[in-house]
């Protein structure tokens, strides 16, 4: 796995993802702040130094962690829902990969068992992480979403894709509420609610008549 690293860069080495994968298991174990280099690295069978070395401080190994989770539901989510095929496809209906797309989206945020564990753990400070602090993932979701987006829109004719950019911003920041404030409306349990909800909501986005 090729993941994201402190400052940027990316995480390549079998150690460095588990170290990586040792951060995330501790936090949703003890909560973010009371998690210390010593707990990672005595996690994930390395000495402090090592940890330093390979990944940073504290502060740059959470925000690597995170990423490394980012990456492994998106790619959950690609996984499940299959490539857009090209224009033309047999059988192939772009409203019907919309809301499965939406559907596979927001069940997999939610049944995400670190997030859970963290939530139960240091609800707090994961929120925090979620919300103030999730500019970066944020980011990385709307580019996985915009790229799926024209990749839709090519079945359109013409293909609009002047709005592709503000669309995705507006879907991850959707996906993010509807993960975080699961108890107010839209009531999204079942697949017909998810189905009504996307094909009023979401479709019209993604793609619109001109």
């Amino acid at each position: 796995m090729t993941t994201l690293g402190p400052k940027g860069g990316t995480v390549t080495s079998t150690t460095d993802e588990a170290i990586l994968e040792a951060a995330l298991q501790q936090i949703a174990v003890t909560g973010v702040r009371r998690t210390s280099a010593d707990d990672i690295a005595r996690r994930a069978g390395v000495n402090r130094a090592t940890l330093y070395r390979r990944l940073g401080g504290r502060e740059e190994i959470l925000r690597a962690a995170y990423a490394q989770e980012t990456a492994r539901v998106l790619g959950l989510i690609e996984a499940a829902i299959g490539d857009v095929p090209e224009p033309g496809t047999p059988g192939f209906d772009p409203v019907d990969y919309v809301v499965e797309f939406f559907t596979v989206t927001i069940r997999t945020l939610r049944e995400n068992r670190i997030l859970t564990q963290l939530l139960d753990a240091d609800r707090e400070e994961t929120l925090v992480r979620l919300t103030f602090d999730a500019g970066e993932t944020l980011r990385v979701s709307a580019l996985f979403c915009a790229d799926r987006i024209r990749a839709l829109r090519r079945h359109l004719d013409p293909v609009p894709d002047d709005d592709v950019d503000p669309v995705s911003w507006a879907l991850a920041r959707l996906s993010q509420s509807l993960l975080l404030t699961q108890a107010g409306p839209p009531s999204l349990r079942t697949r017909a609610q998810f189905r009504t909800f996307a094909e009023q909501v979401v479709v019209p986005l993604v793609l619109p008549r001109r």
